[in-house]
């Protein structure tokens, strides 16, 4: 039986990393790794050997496989979305680094960050640094009325005048999603992953969009530090979650086995397949 579209499409998003990203060291450790955690590179030596490919070649910044990270991800999300558009129709766009402020949930922080500007008194109260820009955002245009009276007529001048879906009410974009994408997790990256969804949550006005991380780190540890609880974030995602639990099992890491599938049968963990289909819900 012929692989479906995602798992073929994860296999190639694998080998593009492997190529693009990942580097070893004298050691042959992965840069996904923590080198000086002797658990962390254990792991990451035992994915790389499942992966079934090379790691690139050439020096490589922690920023620019960062970016790289990012772009991967996207493409990945977005040519998977696209399969299951059927599922959820409408002009989905996915897109790297743009303003919350485009969008019609939190449009109104530019007149927020105008008025602190004006008077830091206020800064003083209620905080700053309103307007982020999530790694992948995934968004729609409000519909024309053509659109939605395609069958028949279901909107006209007299009702439906302030909904967000309809373009004639003057809507912006509306944000549907926002990815981070961490290549590794240290302590200071997954505060930052919780600080922009506490962002997001807080400062919203309209619907809340999935708030979601993606991340490469090996260390179950690490991933816990944001991936349990709730109310932050909706999920994590590994970049490979099959053969991190594999290779945890193959080190023969019981405490760390038991922490990755605690995240999974509680729902805070997945693997990057799942994210595509969860971000159709």
């Amino acid at each position: 039986m012929k692989d479906g579209f995602i798992t073929e499409a994860r296999r190639e998003f694998h080998l593009r990393i492997l190529s693009g990203i990942v580097r070893t060291n004298a050691k042959g450790t992965p840069n996904f790794a923590d080198s000086s955690s002797v658990l962390s590179s254990s792991i990451a030596r035992e994915m790389l050997s499942l992966f079934g490919g090379s790691a690139g070649e050439g020096l490589l910044t922690a920023q620019t496989a960062g970016l790289v990270f990012e772009d991967l991800c996207l493409s990945f999300l977005r040519d998977c979305f696209e399969k299951i558009a059927h599922l959820r129709p409408g002009k989905w766009m996915f897109a790297r680094n743009l303003s919350i402020a485009r969008f019609e949930q939190y449009k109104h922080l530019v007149d927020v960050e105008n008025l602190t500007a004006r008077h830091p008194e206020l800064a003083a109260v209620l905080g700053g640094n309103y307007i982020i820009k999530p790694d992948i955002v995934v968004f729609r245009n409000p519909e024309e009325d053509d659109a939605i009276n395609a069958s028949e007529s279901v909107v006209d001048a007299l009702s439906a005048n302030w909904t967000v879906l309809r373009k004639a009410n003057g809507a912006d974009p509306i944000l549907h999603a926002s990815v981070s994408c961490k290549w590794t997790l240290r302590s200071d990256r997954s505060q930052n992953s919780r600080t922009e969804a506490l962002n997001l949550i807080r400062n919203r006005k309209g619907h809340l969009p999935h708030i979601v991380v993606v991340t490469a780190e090996p260390m179950p540890s690490r991933i816990a530090s944001i991936a349990l609880g709730t109310g932050d974030v909706d999920c994590v995602y590994h970049f490979a979650l099959k053969e991190l639990e594999q290779a945890i099992d193959t080190i023969g890491a019981e405490d760390s086995a038991e922490l990755i599938d605690n995240m999974i049968r509680g729902n805070r963990l997945k693997d990057i397949s799942d994210l595509p289909l969860d971000l159709a819900v």
